[in-house]
């Protein structure tokens, strides 16, 4: 008998066969070959017993000299060929070391493999053990009972380099495979969450970690499994944050003291953006240290200059000219650079701190040029710090009338064609695209020594905005040459309306055309003139029109 048609769908069947459990779905495999597959697909999708995948290989036994796991004989192509079948399927394999010892089967699997990825649908790999103290070969070293491979990290690295989530568990103080944790956090560049035990979030690991581009949450665990670290690691607490640190990250976790964590929130570059924090305090802190750090936290977003640091200069109603200079990025949203340019229409000069040292924080984009050209018709000299990337805007958009000045100092911009379209729009001919850092230069030590820490970065968006300047003196090219291209076609437009004119003049007075000193035979010429010259001036009027179509669509 054979099934319904339906229950052979397999969309429906994966749905079906996720509801049932391991010993359901073997049964599942044998009705068909078409439930076979599906079947399988979740048989083998995770594994938790590791002799029962070596078994898909080969028999094996346990010697009776050395008591070591073997193969009843190496694997050929066609043991390996039935273990492809099902290690193809496996994508989370999970391994607890016990008193067993399968160190031989692994490397007989090593040498006789015939394909470099065994598994290669794995994306989950949990393999815990313990290793015996008595292992004291030279590239081990004895650790509290436990030793450590040295290279165990850097292998991991070449093995699996796109690792997203690292949960790292180890029985012994941190310090001394810190060295090693550290390359294995340098090779992994996709790396997205890690776990720690406890008291292993060490300065030195923490300053490792804000490097990271991609990590959300960086959290530890109480659990029994995952053993603890040493209090005395973290007792000085400093990490160095450096220029974009934290990029990505949302929730961190961390077992220090609380002064510590007053001083690392007060710290340049520091996470004031994530959206969790969690404390554990291994220490007795008195009330006001906790008070301190609440007011720490509730603090550290204002290092920037917001809107509401600028409303009261809004009383000079008749501002011509206004500059902020400052280490942080102005916090202004585009709803209130509406309001700004509204209040103050007789701006000339504007420079709203375009050039930053601290340049990752941006809160406006090329729509904040809408409201100035709007609201200011003197405004000569602009300066703003954007995240130039592609917009959509519903504003009816309006050119500058004055603007011989655009400064953008450390913006950034994603796509120099968007960003040179939009500008070419926006900015009249001949406006001057200002890309620099000035004024650290010239500000003392200080200054110059942040200077150097943002150089690279600088030189970077520099380059993007070279290109963006490139494509606004093509634009402007070609604006000149249509617009001479557009007078000149007008000249002729006006020289043939005005020879058609000349054409359609009649004798003035009661003189009648047979007795003009025109001969007839002129005359019949003329009015046969008439028709093709005005389809000539209709001819140019379409080209002039076309031309202005296609300036419109170059500055759109």
């Amino acid at each position: 008998m054979h099934p319904h048609t339906v229950l052979l769908i397999p969309e429906l069947l994966e749905k079906i066969f996720s509801f049932v459990g391991r010993d359901a779905n073997v049964i599942n495999a044998y009705v068909c070959k078409q439930w076979s597959e599906i079947a399988l697909d979740f048989v083998w999708k995770e594994l938790k017993s590791l002799p029962q995948l070596l078994r898909l290989l080969r028999p094996y036994q346990k010697r009776d000299s050395d008591g070591s796991i073997v193969f009843d004989r190496q694997p050929e192509l066609k043991d390996w060929a039935r273990f492809q079948k099902y290690a193809n399927r496996v994508l989370i394999l999970r391994y607890r070391q016990g008193q067993e010892d399968y160190y031989c089967l692994l490397d007989d699997m090593a040498r006789t493999r015939t394909t470099l990825k065994i598994f290669p649908k794995l994306h989950t790999l949990e393999w815990l053990f313990e290793i015996s103290s008595a292992w004291n070969e030279p590239h081990y070293s004895c650790i509290h009972g436990n030793t450590v491979k040295s290279s165990f990290f850097v292998d991991a690295c070449a093995r699996m380099p796109h690792i997203h989530s690292l949960d790292l568990r180890v029985g012994y103080a941190v310090h001394f495979i810190e060295a090693d944790v550290l390359k294995l956090l340098q090779g992994l560049p996709d790396l997205k969450k890690v776990i720690f035990p406890e008291f292993c979030l060490t300065s030195i690991i923490v300053s490792a970690l804000s490097r990271k581009n991609y990590v959300k949450p960086i959290q530890f665990k109480h659990a029994p499994e995952q053993e603890l670290g040493e209090e005395v690691r973290v007792g000085s607490f400093a990490p160095v944050l450096e220029q974009g640190a934290f990029s990505m990250l949302q929730g961190l976790e961390m077992a220090v003291r609380l002064g510590n964590v007053v001083r690392f929130m007060k710290a340049d570059f520091a996470p004031i953006n994530i959206t969790s924090l969690y404390i554990n305090t291994y220490a007795d802190h008195n009330p006001r240290e906790l008070y301190t750090l609440l007011v720490t936290l509730r603090l550290a977003p204002t290092k920037q200059i917001t809107f509401d640091t600028l409303r009261p200069v809004f009383a000079f109603q008749n501002l011509s000219t206004f500059e902020v200079v400052h280490k942080y990025p102005v916090d202004i949203s585009l709803e209130e650079i509406e309001e700004l340019a509204r209040r103050w229409p007789s701006l000339e000069n504007l420079h709203l701190n375009e050039e930053p040292l601290v340049m990752h924080d941006f809160t406006l984009d090329l729509r904040a040029l809408v409201p100035f050209a709007r609201h200011c018709p003197q405004l000569w000299s602009l300066g703003l710090f954007m995240d130039v990337k592609k917009i959509h805007t519903t504003q009816q958009l309006k050119p500058f009338t004055a603007l011989s000045v655009l400064s953008v100092g450390t913006s950034r911009v994603c796509d120099p064609a968007i960003a040179a379209a939009f500008l070419s729009f926006m900015c009249p001919p001949g406006c001057k695209l200002d890309v620099d850092m000035t004024w650290a230069l010239n500000n003392g030590s200080f200054c110059r020594e942040w200077y150097n820490d943002v150089l690279s970065e600088v030189n970077r968006r520099s380059l993007s905005w070279e290109g963006v300047k490139d494509l606004l003196r093509l634009f402007d090219q070609i604006w000149r040459e249509e617009t001479e291209k557009r007078r000149a076609l007008q000249r002729e437009n006006e020289n043939l309306r005005t020879r058609n004119d000349f054409s359609m003049d009649k004798p003035e007075g009661n003189i009648k055309t047979n007795d003009s000193v025109v001969p007839r035979r002129q005359t019949n010429m003329r009015k046969k003139m008439v028709a093709p010259l005005t389809k000539v001036g209709r001819l140019v009027h379409h080209r002039i029109n076309a031309m202005a179509s296609r300036r419109t669509w170059l500055r759109g």
